[in-house]
């Protein structure tokens, strides 16, 4: 598989054959994607360490560089708002520089108790923090504030605007050149992943990769191996951007390029839901 220079740097490479046995890894030095550097030699054989990249005309041990990608889940809150905390809130969001106690009673219309114990289980939830207290004429008077998980519970418009960049993408690109970009996308941001892998087998890998995706919300699991491979599959019951993929299938690629770089191997999209699938099952292709 081909690895983007501007995502990895190589620290050394030697082309070899399988079943080849190394002694020990050579100091790092950056190279470019694809040239050939010797002395390295691990006491393992590389199609079992999941550090070593297959790529053209060897295999090749890289380093990630760049920012690392923390997923998130933009699901929103289960249990369902009070209409008088969903009040509070929306009293907040109206004042960005946050409101005292006596502020939130006047807007709200109930008693001081009460206002206090909807702080309470809002900040519980970690929508409504503490914010700067408020100097007066006597003593400072504390103010509360909106947190980011707070602003998240108000519409957002996150699917729209992905269609718009995705919509644009496709003109200007086409086709084709955009399957290459979302796959490209996917390996750039698994880059940042890497330290998480390091150090562990291929098995293990597929286990933590499990862990990043449903970090993500991507309801994912491992399943039995198919074929001669012996490697978990990866099965998936939500796509997090199910909506987008229904008009642009090119946004599938990004999961492909995106376990292809955190595994160091081709991927098999074998099922997929907008397909008709009941979910998302990828395979990790052996190493030839």
């Amino acid at each position: 598989m081909s690895i983007p220079s501007p995502l990895l740097k190589s620290i050394g490479s030697c082309t070899l054959s399988p079943g080849t046995r190394w002694s020990s890894k050579s100091s790092p030095r950056s190279a470019e994607t694809g040239r050939t550097i010797p002395a390295l030699s691990p006491p393992f054989p590389f199609d079992t360490n999941p550090d070593w990249y297959r790529g053209n005309g060897g295999v090749f041990l890289f380093q990630a560089i760049g920012t690392p990608f923390v997923p998130t889940s933009n699901v929103m809150a289960t249990d369902p708002i009070s209409g008088t905390r969903q009040g509070i809130l929306d009293q907040l969001l109206e004042h960005k520089n946050g409101m005292t106690v006596d502020e939130i009673i006047a807007a709200v219309g109930i008693s001081r108790t009460a206002v206090n114990q909807h702080l309470i289980a809002l900040e519980r939830r970690n929508f409504v923090q503490k914010g700067s207290p408020r100097k007066t004429g006597g003593r400072p008077v504390q103010t509360y504030v909106l947190t980011q998980e707070g602003t998240n519970q108000f519409p957002k418009q996150y699917s729209w605007f992905s269609a718009l960049l995705v919509s644009t993408l496709r003109d200007e690109l086409g086709p084709e050149r955009l399957n290459r970009y979302m796959f490209d996308l996917g390996m750039k941001t698994s880059a940042g992943l890497i330290p998480r892998l390091l150090g562990k087998t291929r098995s293990e890998r597929i286990t933590e990769t499990v862990k990043i995706m449903n970090e993500a919300g991507f309801r994912a699991s491992e399943i039995d191996p198919e074929g001669a491979s012996k490697l978990a599959r990866v099965e998936c019951t939500n796509c997090v951007y199910h909506d987008l993929t229904k008009d642009y299938p090119e946004v599938c690629r990004f999961d492909i390029g995106f376990l292809s770089g955190l595994m160091g191997t081709e991927v098999e999209h074998q099922t997929c839901m907008q397909r008709g699938g009941d979910t998302c099952r990828f395979r990790f292709k052996p190493f030839a």
